[in-house]
């Protein structure tokens, strides 16, 4: 007998994205991608004829906010389970998308590794956060800034500098790449340390993993 395949709309304004997704989750035996959509009007629409198990669903589409759609599938269609693809993990988004009821949370930068995941996470009955979206949520709680936040109050320069030294390049190796001289990227580094108040490179390290700044690299 032939194990029932989880069905899956995919909801994304960008037809390469949806081609990588269908891809990855066509070459799963366990699911099938049964209808695609590039709006929020669209997706709502196919919610309610497919009935799929599964809507993935894209946050920023061009005519409707992301949030209102998924409030909208969630009224006209009790059966699917919304997994939310953004790539954003703001406290305020993460809170609204679980409010509005998503099942699951997953940042598009960590798609490929996070989707599978969170599919068969929520056909268990349990919701899927990816951690930079759970970390986002417990700031949200306690109303402190998530990593991500921290990250974006940096300038663009020390954004940069503090991702390279995560990766392990020495100062005169960033310098290089950023065309700055090693004592610039000290004075770099020392401000980064200042401003999130952190003493050890490693502590740099373990904040762009959990900033999620370090997942395309």
């Amino acid at each position: 007998m032939t194990e029932k395949k989880i069905t899956i709309l995919l909801v994304d304004d960008h037809k390469v994205l949806r081609e990588g997704l269908r891809a990855l989750l066509e070459s799963e035996d366990d699911m099938i991608v049964i209808g695609e959509a590039d709006t929020g009007a669209q997706a709502i629409r196919s919610s309610i004829e497919l009935e799929p198990d599964i809507v993935v669903l894209d946050i920023g589409l061009p005519d409707m906010n992301g949030i209102d759609s998924l409030r909208a599938i969630r009224e006209k269609n009790k059966k699917s389970k919304i997994i939310i693809l953004s790539m954003y993990s703001h406290r305020e988004v993460v809170m609204q998308a679980i409010e509005a009821g998503c099942a699951g949370y997953v940042p598009k930068s960590t798609a490929h590794t996070s989707l599978l995941d969170a599919i068969h996470t929520v056909m268990r009955g349990e919701r899927f956060l990816h951690p930079t979206a759970a970390t986002a949520l417990v700031a949200s709680i306690t109303k402190e800034l998530s990593p991500i936040e921290k990250f974006e109050q940096l300038s663009n320069r020390e954004q940069e500098v503090l991702k390279q030294l995560a990766l392990g390049f020495n100062s005169r190796e960033i310098g290089e790449q950023l065309q700055v001289s090693s004592k610039t990227v000290e004075t770099y580094r020392e401000r980064i340390m200042e401003k999130l108040q952190m003493e050890h490179r490693s502590d740099l390290v373990r904040f762009a993993l959990q900033a999620g700044i370090l997942d395309n690299y």
